[in-house]
């Protein structure tokens, strides 16, 4: 039987496709094909921080990969069904957690069993989702589709030197599809964190988000701000925050962090820029969340439907790579500012 071939420089063809391609081939059992991995970008191929994933879905699955080298343009995939039990993974340096554990979850929600994965490396570093914003929403979210998961930070990690270290529980649960839609905002909440810096940073970060949403008209925030010492941060780094629970039980937000030279208030300022392009949309989720939950609806039975603020690159990609491996269908059309997708 010829393999499922995805073209890994469809979209916005990054990383992205060969983290879900892995993901979904996992959960289908068949062989599949990347090709023209990353070939857009000025370093084409593997790089290091794309191998962590598919490794331990290796270790947590069993199977076959072959072209899993750095600069490799190809890599063919045909993994085993998932063992349940405990695994351990150090992706090296700040590779980021929560790209990791995008890449793993599928297959473990789809399969079932009890998992314990503990996960070594940056757990908010750029390019992907802090643990914050994956825990507070992802994991919230994915929990109304049946995804029964959580995450443990123990220890935080920043660029260059990772060292931070979470521990995903998932437990056995049953996937099911789901119907988003925008509902009344109950609560919202900021998130603010600095680690092994002054403690200013962080009230700063949350500081400038709380002035920006009075300026929206929301007034009530519920504000949590840590500063962290070396027994909990592994060097120093910060990330901020700032979600909304609905009526609907849904969370949407957005997440920023800290950089060298970068202002607290512009760590808040991104992060609440991200969260008030669902605020005043009329979407259920926001844009990052419109992504992620792409691989879950297309393995869980039946017809679900959400909507975004926009349609984006990495949703068109994860849209693309979902349907050819699943050989499901789905179909996007423009609402009064929003995006629906229905699957």
């Amino acid at each position: 039987m010829s393999p499922i071939v995805i073209d890994g420089s469809y979209g916005e063809g990054g990383g992205q496709i060969l983290r879900y391609a892995a993901a979904l081939a996992a959960v289908v059992g068949e062989e599949v094909r990347v090709v023209n991995i990353r070939s857009k970008r000025p370093n084409p191929g593997l790089r290091p921080q794309h191998i962590g994933g598919l490794k331990i879905l290796h270790q947590v699955c069993g199977g076959t990969v072959e072209g899993l080298r750095v600069g490799s343009m190809e890599v063919t995939m045909r993994f085993g069904r998932p063992k349940p039990g405990e695994y351990f993974y150090d992706v090296g340096t700040a590779g980021s957690v929560t790209l990791v554990m995008q890449t793993l979850l599928p297959a473990l929600a789809y399969h079932g069993g009890e998992y314990e994965v503990t996960i070594v490396g940056g757990t908010d570093v750029k390019w992907s989702p802090t643990t914050d914003y994956f825990r507070h929403v992802v994991l919230h979210n994915l929990r109304l589709v049946g995804v029964e998961a959580e995450l443990e930070v123990v220890k935080r990690g920043y660029y260059p030197r990772g060292g931070g270290r979470v521990v995903l529980r998932v437990r056995d649960g049953k996937l099911r599809s789901s119907s988003f839609s925008r509902a009344e905002v109950a609560r919202t909440e900021v998130v603010s964190v600095a680690s092994n810096l002054p403690a200013h940073v962080a009230e700063r970060q949350a500081r400038a988000i709380i002035e920006g949403l009075r300026r929206e008209g929301v007034s009530e925030v519920e504000r949590r701000v840590e500063r962290l010492g070396p027994d909990r941060a592994f060097g120093p780094g910060s990330s901020v925050l700032v979600y909304s629970e609905t009526r609907e039980n849904v969370r949407c937000g957005g997440d920023s962090i800290g950089e060298k030279g970068k202002p607290a208030e512009r760590v808040g300022q991104e992060a609440l820029e991200k969260y008030l392009e669902w605020y005043r949309s009329s979407a259920a989720l926001d844009t990052f969340m419109s992504d992620m939950i792409i691989p879950f609806l297309f393995i869980a039975e039946g017809h679900s439907s959400y909507t975004a603020p926009k349609m984006t690159l990495h949703m068109d990609s994860a849209l693309y790579v979902a349907s050819r491996i699943t050989g499901r269908s789905y179909r996007v059309s423009e609402e009064r500012g929003a995006v629906r997708v229905e699957v």
